[in-house]
């Protein structure tokens, strides 16, 4: 009996902490939100614009359709007018 007990009790903790590790890692792509940043070149600098999200998906545009002005992000901290806004955002799922 002793020798069934430890490897089911085993085999628990192991399937526990499996559901665990994959609930976690499907939570946080969630909230993978990103500031979008639109190029003005009135102004020659990156202005704030919409929400969007890094998963990938449909393209983050500034009005949500396929024909809008791309929205881009930042590799570094969100900020008013960053230097430079070359990374790919997407539009966030609803």
């Amino acid at each position: 009996m002793k020798k069934f007990v430890l490897p089911a009790v085993l085999i628990l903790i192991g399937t526990g902490t499996a559901f665990a590790t994959h609930k976690a890692e499907s939570s946080n792509e969630k909230f993978a939100v990103r500031q979008g940043y639109i190029f003005n070149s009135s102004t020659n600098q990156w202005d704030k614009s919409v929400m969007c999200s890094d998963i990938e998906d449909v393209i983050c545009t500034v009005n949500g359709l396929p024909a809008g002005q791309q929205v881009f992000g930042t590799d570094g901290p969100e900020v008013d007018h960053p230097e430079t806004a070359n990374v790919e955002l997407y539009r966030l799922s609803n």
